[in-house]
Order: structure tokens, then C-alpha cells, then sequence
């Protein structure tokens, strides 16, 4: 079986979670899908133009999974498409919903169908636009999820905006949420409705956390680190030693959360070299 063929769906985060916190999004065209509640479960073809269903993780998904994914309608029929026209350069990814949907938002439902939501290009690794995807849907009879809206925002409240209207239509009519796609970027996100609004919060002025003051062992870690670097025969000579202590005393502070000690110099000059221990007075 020829597993590299298949590609695990990209992991989806809220928009404020993006590397630019949803900056990369303004100015570029976004397309908003209903998020349904079920199993990302897809569908490809090998070498050997043997169909696979796999989970979201699993290249090979687990029998129940195939097992539900094979008595929905859906599934001949995307076989077909794999085999038609496509000859298994693209993967095929969907919903499979459940009798009872996994997060209890939707309806109960007696009828088990599989949503496609994206299609995945293997050769040139991009996933195709929406247009492409619903077109493919249409003509296979197989379901797509649906636009909510599309636009291109130019600040970041008016994103935020499109999107709190949007997930506020998932509360209405029971989906869980939406997905947002920048397909010219492959940028993409999602918004939960059962997730609850968190406060934004602003670091103030130059305030930072209080640390606890370095414990002299730490203190001490650090000046031997300082010694063996600049070396006995330099130790004394405080335009080089000095420089390497504040940094090594600086590192060790970081690495363990302490608060950084003001008296660098006070610390050096009370350093024995022989016991590796504080003299009397600093």
C-alpha cells in the first residue's frame, strides 16, 4: 500500500491563533463553511487504484469506521469519482456524521450520510477552491457543506464580526461551528460555538511577572559556568570575566524563573576560587 499518497487533514485553529493572529487574513478573499459535527474521515486511491477510507489520524482508518463509512450512500460514489476522472490524484475529505454527534449539538438523525468539505490536489499538494470541490459534489451527488459567506476583510473587527454572525446562524439551526478558508494562502481556521469568549488581556506599561530572588546555589551554578568559560588566568580581570558572569547569571535566572540579582559585581568579587563558595560579606 502506498501511504505517502495520503496526506493527514490540516489541524485547524481559531483565527486569533493563526502565526499573525488573523493579520494574514485581511485583504485576502474568505470563504466561511458550516462546520458539521462527526468523524474527518477520507478517501483515496493507492497504486494498485485500491480505494482507501481513512480517520483523521490513521492512513488506514479503524473497521468501525470503515464499516459506518461504507453504508453511507456516499461512499460508492466517491470511489466512482476517484476512478473516473481523477485516477486517485486527489484525496477527498468529509464529515461522517453519527446517530448521536459527538459534542450532542446536532439533532439526533436515523440516516448516517458523509459531508465533503475539501478535496486535496496530491500533485500539486494544495487543496482546490470551493468552487472546484461543489462542482465535483454536484456531479457525483455527493454532499458538500455549505458557504455561510464569503468576503474579504479589511480590519480585524470586521472579521471578527463576519465570524460571531456566522457562528450566531450555527446556534440557531444546531452546527457546531464554522471553518474559515483563504484558499489563494491555504490559510485556514475554525470557530467553535462551545467555546466560551475569553478576555483579552494587555500587558500594561513595563510590568512583568515577580519572581522569587535566585537562591545562592543558582548563583553559584552560574559563576563557576562564568569560570570555566573566561578561565583562571582571567578571572580577575573584570573587563573580561564581568561581561560573561552577567550573562551566565542572566541564563540561569531565565531558565529557572528567578528574578535576576542587581548586585552582578558584589557576587564576583566575594567568589572563591579555591572553595567555589561566597566569601563573608557581599
Amino acid at each position: 500500500m502506498e501511504t505517502n499518497k495520503w496526506r493527514k487533514y490540516t489541524e485547524l485553529e481559531p483565527y486569533k491563533r493563526l502565526r499573525n493572529e488573523g493579520r494574514e487574513l485581511l485583504g485576502n478573499h474568505v470563504v466561511l463553511t458550516v462546520k458539521r459535527d462527526g468523524e474527518n474521515v477520507s478517501l483515496w486511491l493507492d497504486e494498485n487504484k485500491e480505494a482507501h477510507i481513512s480517520s483523521h489520524r490513521q492512513a488506514d482508518a479503524d473497521n468501525d469506521i470503515q464499516n459506518r463509512m461504507k453504508a453511507t450512500p456516499e461512499y460508492l460514489k466517491a470511489v466512482e469519482c476517484l476512478n473516473d476522472e481523477y485516477q486517485g490524484e486527489i484525496i477527498m475529505y468529509g464529515e461522517l456524521l453519527k446517530g448521536v454527534s459527538p459534542t450532542r449539538i446536532e439533532p439526533r438523525r436515523k440516516h448516517i450520510h458523509w459531508i465533503m468539505f475539501d478535496i486535496f490536489d496530491v500533485e500539486n499538494e494544495r487543496y482546490m477552491p470551493y468552487n472546484w470541490m461543489y462542482q465535483v459534489g454536484y456531479h457525483y451527488k455527493i454532499p458538500v457543506v455549505p458557504i455561510m459567506n464569503e468576503f474579504i476583510p479589511e480590519t480585524l473587527s470586521e472579521l471578527s464580526e463576519k465570524i460571531e454572525n456566522a457562528k450566531k446562524w450555527c446556534k440557531r439551526h444546531r452546527r457546531e461551528g464554522v471553518v474559515g478558508k483563504d484558499y489563494h494562502n491555504q490559510t485556514f481556521f475554525k470557530e467553535k460555538i462551545d467555546l466560551p469568549k475569553r478576555q483579552k488581556f494587555k500587558r500594561l506599561g513595563n510590568t512583568r511577572p515577580q519572581y522569587p530572588p535566585m537562591p545562592e546555589e543558582r548563583i553559584l551554578r552560574a559563576l563557576q559556568h562564568a569560570l570555566d568559560e573566561v578561565g583562571v588566568e582571567n578571572w580577575m580581570d573584570k573587563r573580561i570575566a564581568m561581561p560573561v558572569v552577567a550573562r551566565h547569571i542572566a541564563t540561569e535566572a531565565e531558565e529557572h524563573n528567578y528574578d535576576r540579582p542587581n548586585n552582578f559585581y558584589s557576587y564576583y568579587i566575594n567568589y572563591s576560587i579555591e572553595t567555589s563558595e561566597f566569601g563573608e560579606e557581599r
